[in-house]
This record gives C-alpha cells, structure tokens and sequence, in this order.
C-alpha cells in the first residue's frame, strides 16, 4: 500500500502563525467590506428618506410654515425648485402662480399631532374680507374622500359664514349641522387652504403677518 508522505515542515510553528495572519487579514478584510457596504446602504436609504421628506412636506428652502400650515412659495412659478415641481407632479394637481394665490397645506392640528379621520376637528377662520377661498380635505395620497353626501370642499360662495364674515368648519365621520365635510375611514388627512390673492404689491414680510392672521386654527375635538 502507498504511503503519504506528510512533511513535518508544513506543521512548523511559524507556518502556523503565518495561516492564522492571513485568516485575520482575510477576516478584518471582510469586515471592513461589510462596514462599507453598510454604510453605502446608510447613505442611499437616508438619501432617500430626505428627498421623499422634501418633496412631500418641504424644507424651509422651498416652503413657508404658519403653524400647522405650509405654503409652497414657489409653486407655479416658472423658476420653481425641483423638489417644488416634483410635489406638485406628485400630487397631481396644477397650482395658480404664488404670486397671485396661497395654496396651504396641513397634515397636523394646530398642536401638532397628525390629522386622521378617526378624530373630529373644528376649523376656525376669519373674515377675509375680499378674498376668495376654499377648503378641501385629502387622504393621504392626495385623493378626495368618496361620501354620500357629496361633499368635498366649501369655499367663500358655498360656506355658512358667521355675521362677521368669520367662518368655521368641521371635520369628522358622522354628519353635523352647518360646515361639515366628511372623512370617512380615509385614514390620515390633508387640508388643502386655497386663497385668491389679489394684494400682489405686499412685501415678504407684510404678507406673511396677513397670513398667520388670516389662516384657521385647526382644533382637535376627540378621537375613537
């Protein structure tokens, strides 16, 4: 029978030690492969998570905040920022120039907890004299919610409004007297304030005041 002939000299305690370095190197090899793989996957996932953050909600760059309100301020525009064009081509709708009109947005309460339609809501506003308005309610992916009673928004013309020009607003499943626009099992919510705007020559600032004055305050009344 053949023998196998083992050289004593492949099991010397320096070729051992040479075995076990290049199995650490091998090892710390692939771990710095997997840290950078890691960190790629970090980088992409973050990357996206906040450009989807500034095309759905805004930056202080591209919008204008008046509590829970945000106004797109270049929307329409033909100088619009990116992320201004892809929330508009997001939610599918054409926006009158800024410059003639506020389009506002609210995806919280006055107190910043998350509009959802197991909750009722009163809207209070005030008189805007002149001005043409209107209020419309979203789920959240910009779609009106179906109901029996046909109702999706109320604007100046179709609104009950105080004797003082003031008006208010409510918002929950089950029907109510007066301003009521249905939510249905719509999940969460997105009021939509759109408002003519014919003071053109106001400055930045002017405009600014007026609207933090002028846009209703949004207060949760109970959830189910």
């Amino acid at each position: 029978m053949a023998s196998l002939d083992v050289n004593d000299d492949d099991f010397t305690p320096s070729r051992q030690d040479a075995l076990k370095q290049a199995a650490r190197d091998i090892a710390a090899m692939l771990a710095r492969l997997v840290g950078v793989g890691l960190m790629v996957a970090f980088a992409l996932t973050a990357g996206i998570w906040s450009s989807r953050t500034m095309i759905n909600r805004g930056t202080d760059l591209t919008t204008d905040s008046y509590g829970p309100w945000r106004h797109w301020r270049y929307a329409g525009r033909t100088d619009a920022d990116p992320y201004t064009r892809a929330h508009l081509a997001g939610s599918g709708t054409i926006r009158i120039s800024a410059d003639g009109a506020g389009v506002f947005e609210a995806f919280t309460d006055t107190q910043g907890a998350r509009l959802h339609s197991s909750c009722d809501y009163v809207l209070e506003g005030a008189n805007l004299g002149a001005m043409w308005w209107s209020l419309a309610v979203y789920n959240s992916g910009g779609e009106l919610i179906a109901n029996d009673a046909s109702r999706y928004a109320f604007t100046r013309e179709t609104a009950a409004l105080n004797p003082d020009g003031s008006f208010i607003v409510t918002l929950g499943r089950d029907a109510r007297p007066g301003n009521w626009l249905p939510t249905g099992g719509a999940g969460r919510l997105v009021l939509v304030f759109t408002v003519l705007d014919p003071a053109t020559g106001l400055s930045p600032d002017a405009r600014a005041d007026r609207n933090t004055k002028l846009l209703p305050v949004i207060r949760r009344e109970g959830c189910s």
